[in-house]
C-alpha cells in the first residue's frame, strides 16, 4: 500500500509548516491594516456555480464529486462572487481570504493540484482608487517577509484590446492569448503563431511595436490617450495616488501585460521581483464578473503568488517554542506541570515530559524545541522558584515563576 501523499498534493511537516503560518499570519496581517476584513467560504460549490465563470480547460480540471454535481474550488473570485450576490455588503467591501484550491491538471515543477492563494478584493467601487489600495497593500505585504519592493506593471485591457482591434480587426481574442504567452516564448515564436491564426506578418510585427515600444510612463501615456481616453486617464490617477502610499512603489505601464483571463475589463497589474524571481502577485478590475451571478457591481482583486512566495523566501529559523519544564526527579512530575500551566497562563508555550525520562534526557529533548529550560527539584520547591536555563549560552539563575516569565518574554 503507497502511503504518499496524492498526486500533486502535499504534507506539510512542522519545520515547513511554521514556516507557511508565519507568512500566510504576515500577509493577514497587513491586509487587515488596510482594512480587508477575512471570509472563508466551502471548499466544495455546485457545478453549475463554478462552470459560470470557468473556461473548457479550467471545466477539464474540476475535481467532482457527489455524481458530479459538486466540486472542489479552482480559484477564491468565484465562491466570492456567489456570496456577494446574496448578501448586504456595505460597500465598498474589502475581504481577503488564504486559503487552499485545486485543479486537477498534471502535476510538474511549481504547478500543483492544491495550491494556496492569497486573495483581497474590494466589491462596489467603481473608482481606481480600490486599484491603487491593492496595489500598495500588495507591495507592503511582500514587504513584509523580507523581500524588497515590487516593480509594479501597470496596463489596461482597453488599451490593449483596442491596439489590437484596430491592427486586427475580429481576432481580437486569439491575438491576445497569443501574446499573452510572448515572454516565455519570444517575439519570434509569437509572430509565427499569429501567423497561424491568419494574421499577416507586417501586422503582426507592428503589433508588437505598438505594445512593447515606447518608452518611458510620460511617453506611454500619450498612447494610451489615442486608444482610450478614459483608460489613459484611469492608468494616470494609479500613477499620481501610489507615492502617496509609498515612495518605495515603482511603476511602469507596461502595454505588454495582457494577463490571460478574458474577465478583466480595466486596469490590470502584475507585481515583480526582477527578473530571476518574476512575478509574484497579479490581478485588475472585473466590474463585469459579478453580473454573471446576479450582482451587477464593480469588483476588483489581486492575488499573491502564496507558494512562489514562500519558495523563493530564505531559510529563516522560527522562534522556538517557549519553555521546556523539566522535573528533576519523577516525584516532581506534579509540580512541573503546575508552572507549566502557570507559564501558559502568562501566554508562555510551556512544555513537560510526558515519557517519564530523567533530567539529561529532558534537557537533551528541550535543545530540540525550546530556548527555555525550567527545572523543577526538590531546591527549586523550597525556595518557590525555578532555575531557568538558556539552552543557547548555557546561563541559568533561580528565578520565581513570574521573574522566569519576564525573562522568557524578553
Amino acid at each position: 500500500m503507497d502511503f504518499t501523499a496524492p498526486k500533486g498534493m502535499r504534507d506539510f511537516l512542522p519545520a515547513e509548516m511554521q514556516k507557511r503560518q508565519w507568512a500566510m499570519g504576515r500577509i493577514g496581517g497587513v491586509y487587515q491594516k488596510f482594512g480587508f476584513l477575512p471570509m472563508e467560504t466551502p471548499a466544495l460549490e455546485t457545478v453549475e456555480v463554478l462552470e459560470k465563470k470557468c473556461g473548457e480547460e479550467i471545466r477539464g480540471q474540476l475535481f467532482r464529486v457527489d455524481d458530479g454535481r459538486l466540486a472542489l474550488r479552482f480559484d477564491l473570485t468565484v465562491p466570492l462572487a456567489r456570496v456577494s450576490s446574496s448578501s448586504m455588503f456595505k460597500k465598498p467591501f474589502k475581504r481577503y481570504c488564504i486559503a487552499p484550491v485545486w485543479r486537477r491538471e498534471e502535476p510538474q515543477k511549481g504547478r500543483l493540484r492544491e495550491f494556496y492563494q492569497a486573495d483581497a478584493d474590494i466589491i462596489g467601487c467603481p473608482s481606481v482608487r480600490a486599484e491603487a489600495e491593492l496595489i500598495a497593500c500588495a507591495s507592503e505585504a511582500i514587504q513584509e517577509l523580507g523581500f524588497p519592493a515590487p516593480v509594479v506593471r501597470l496596463n489596461d485591457r482597453r488599451i490593449i484590446s483596442a491596439i489590437a482591434s484596430r491592427l486586427i480587426s475580429g481576432k481580437e481574442g486569439e491575438v491576445l492569448r497569443i501574446f499573452d504567452k510572448r515572454e516565455k516564448i519570444g517575439d519570434a515564436a509569437c509572430v509565427e503563431m499569429l501567423e497561424g491564426v491568419g494574421v499577416k506578418k507586417e501586422a503582426a510585427k507592428k503589433l508588437l511595436s505598438e505594445l512593447t515600444g515606447s518608452s518611458g510612463n510620460e511617453s506611454r501615456l500619450k498612447l494610451a490617450e489615442i486608444y482610450s481616453k478614459e483608460a489613459a486617464q484611469d492608468l494616470k490617477e494609479i500613477l499620481d495616488l501610489l507615492p502617496e502610499y509609498s515612495k518605495a512603489i515603482k511603476v511602469e505601464l507596461d502595454f505588454s501585460l495582457v494577463r490571460g483571463l478574458d474577465y478583466y475589463t480595466g486596469p490590470i497589474f502584475e507585481l515583480s521581483l526582477g527578473k530571476e524571481m518574476g512575478s509574484v502577485a497579479g490581478g485588475g478590475r472585473y466590474d463585469g464578473l459579478l453580473s454573471m451571478y446576479g450582482q451587477g457591481d464593480s469588483a476588483v482583486g489581486i492575488s499573491l503568488g502564496i507558494e512562489r512566495l514562500l519558495a523563493l523566501m530564505k531559510e529563516r529559523e522560527f522562534e522556538k517554542q517557549g519553555v521546556f519544564v523539566a522535573n528533576a526527579k519523577e516525584g516532581f512530575y506534579g509540580s512541573a506541570l503546575s508552572v507549566a500551566a502557570a507559564f501558559r497562563k502568562g501566554g508562555i508555550s510551556a512544555l513537560t515530559d510526558l515519557n517519564c525520562r530523567n533530567l539529561k534526557k529532558q534537557v537533551e529533548n528541550a535543545a530540540g524545541s525550546c530556548e527555555w529550560i525550567a527545572i523543577v527539584g526538590e531546591r527549586e520547591m523550597k525556595a518557590a522558584k525555578v532555575t531557568l536555563r538558556n539552552l543557547k549560552t548555557g546561563k541559568e539563575e533561580l528565578l520565581s515563576i513570574e521573574d522566569a516569565a519576564r525573562k522568557i518574554m524578553g
